[in-house]
C-alpha cells in the first residue's frame, strides 16, 4: 500500500513539474521526450486506487483528483492531438498548463493520515 501512494505522489509530482523539468525527466528515462509516458505513469497506478480506496486507505479527496488528471490525460488522446504529446507541447498547450494546476492541487491537499 505504502508503495502505491508514493508511486501516486511522484507520478502526480512529475506532472506538476515545470515544462523543462519534464522534458529533462523524459529524457533522462530515454523516451525521446514524448510526454504520453507521464499519462501512463499515472494511468499504472490509478487502476491500482480502487481496492485501496474501498479498503479505507486511500483518501477518497486524493483519489478523485489523481481520477481527475487521468481523465484530463485521456481527453488529450487521440490521433487528432497526438501534438499535445510532442514535447515543445508540455511548454505550449494549454491542457499542459491545466494538468499541471491539479497536479499542483493534489500536492497540496491536507494529508489525511495527520502527516506533514
Amino acid at each position: 500500500m505504502t508503495s502505491v501512494l508514493c508511486g501516486l505522489t511522484r507520478v502526480v509530482a512529475r506532472l506538476a513539474l515545470a515544462a523543462d523539468d519534464q522534458r529533462e525527466y523524459l529524457r533522462r528515462i530515454g523516451t525521446g521526450g514524448l510526454a504520453d509516458e507521464l499519462a501512463l505513469q499515472l494511468e499504472a497506478v490509478v487502476v491500482l486506487l480502487e481496492p485501496l480506496e474501498e479498503a479505507g486507505l486511500v483518501d477518497p479527496a486524493q483519489a478523485a483528483l489523481a481520477r481527475r488528471i487521468d481523465e484530463m490525460l485521456d481527453l488529450m488522446s487521440g490521433a487528432q492531438k497526438a501534438h499535445l504529446w510532442e514535447p515543445e507541447a508540455l511548454s505550449m498547450a494549454p491542457e499542459w498548463v491545466e494538468v499541471r494546476a491539479l497536479a499542483k492541487e493534489f500536492l497540496f491537499l491536507p494529508d489525511p493520515f495527520g502527516g506533514t
